[in-house]
Parts: structure tokens; sequence; C-alpha cells
């Protein structure tokens, strides 16, 4: 069961600086756990008007993997607040954002400070207002190679879209321009010296007119993975961290999927 969180904005005494003027006060349902304990330690040292060690404790929060991610985004959007608190917008609005695409609902309580209830809906507008990428499933069995994906973008600030391609793990990438008609972008990963059969890895990306990549679907990090047999798609799944191997039953090949030691 999800911690609840309260955010409320209290009167300082005398003699606090201005910046911390206000205080967080936060009441949460006990929960047993390591990383619970920091977001406990975080919520108490922001209630303290501690920000710059509630920072800290937040992060060592997020670092923790496999946490729900109502949770993961609740504690982001309590970050992103006290980021403002202490004047930092870029990295207010930076949590906020985070925590928004992890939950789209989520949201400061009824009682929050306007402050951080406007935090929450300037963020809001950004991102409905930036371009989005997103892959389609395929569709088309005559045409294995093909990449299909929708664009959405408000403000057209999109002026291509490249699929990025490589055909061993971490590239190096080769980009291949894609055609897009009222907001679908197709395009084909090429076989290496014709060949009918090959494994690709590949992501989306649009650029705006100076180059800058302003939305992508996976990344160069997480990309896609493609198997195309005798011409025929034979598999696409997402990178595999951990590393491990897929085996054809009833054939003489082992394909691997190697993992990212960055990860």
């Amino acid at each position: 069961m999800l911690s609840l969180t309260i955010l409320a904005l209290a009167t300082a005494a005398p003699g606090v600086p201005s910046r911390a003027a206000s205080s967080l006060v936060l009441a949460q349902a006990p929960a047993p756990g390591e990383a619970q304990a920091d977001l406990a330690q975080a919520r108490a040292l922001a209630s303290a008007l501690r920000y710059e060690e509630a920072v800290v404790e937040y992060q060592r929060y997020l670092g923790q993997p496999n946490r729900p991610t109502a949770e993961r985004a609740q504690a982001l959007l309590e970050l992103g607040f006290i980021h403002l608190l202490l004047d930092d917008t870029v990295n207010a609005e930076q949590r906020t954002s985070e925590a928004l695409e992890l939950d789209a609902w989520v949201r400061p309580p009824a009682d929050a400070p306007q402050k951080h209830k406007d935090l929450v809906e300037r963020v809001r507008a950004m991102l409905a207002a930036r371009p989005r990428l997103e892959l389609l499933p395929r569709e088309d069995a005559s045409r294995p190679k093909q990449v299909r994906a929708t664009l959405r973008d408000p403000q057209g600030r999109a002026s291509q879209v490249m699929l990025r391609h490589a055909l061993v793990p971490g590239g190096p990438y080769r980009a291949a321009p894609m055609e897009c008609q009222e907001g679908t972008c197709e395009g084909e990963l090429p076989s290496p010296s014709r060949e009918a059969s090959f494994t690709a890895w590949y992501f989306v990306e649009a650029l705006d007119a100076q180059g800058n990549t302003v939305a992508r679907a996976a990344n160069p990090l997480a990309p896609l993975q493609l198997a195309v047999i005798e011409q025929k798609p034979w598999y696409e799944s997402p990178w595999v961290y951990a590393g491990g191997a897929a085996l054809v039953v009833g054939a003489a090949s082992v394909f691997f999927i190697a993992s990212d030691p960055r990860k």
C-alpha cells in the first residue's frame, strides 16, 4: 500500500531566511524498507527547513530501483517543489517533468501552496506542447524492415524525423530520413550487403531546423532490436540490459543480446 503524503505550507518563525520562510509539513503512513526510510528522512528534513539536506535524501531514495511508479512520481513532485523553494527553477521544472512523465495524474494536494500548483500546471502545459514520437506496431508482413511512428507536434518544432540504426549493439548508428504524412512517419532499415537475414538496433528521433533533438522513440542506450530472417521479421524487442540468449527452436542458430555495461 502506497504511503499517503500531505504537503502544506506553514509560516516560519521570525529570523528564518526569506527563501525558507515556509516549511513542508508532511504526514505519511509508515512503511518498512530501506527506500521508505530514505524517503521518510527526506520528508523529515524538508519539514525541518533543511532543504539542501533533503535534496540529497530524495536523490538517495530515487536511486533505489523497483520503487512503485506512483510513489516515485510523488517523491519527484516533492523534490521539484523543494528545488523551487531553493530558487532553482531549472531543476524544479525538470523533476516535476519527470514526475508527470511517470504518472500523468500525479498532483499536489488540494491544500498545497499556490506556487507549487502553478509549477505543476506550467510544466504540464510545457509537456503538452512538446513534440512526441511513438513507434507503431508492425502491420505489413511484406515489408519486414519497415519502421513506422507517429509524430505529435502541436507547435511545429520538428523539421525532420530520422531513423537511427546500427548492426551491432551500441552503434555506431547511421541515419536514414523518414517520410512523414499527416503525422505518420515511415522508414526502412537497410539490409547489410543485400543479405536476406540480419539483426538491427534502432531508435527514431525528431530534429528541429537547427538539428537539435526535440523528441525520441527509444534511444541509443535503450534501442529497439529487430531480427529479419529470410526477409521475414523474426522478433522485435527492447534492449535486454541483463544480457542473455534467444534460441530458435528447431534451428541451428542462437542469437545473443549483449548487455549494456553502462547500466
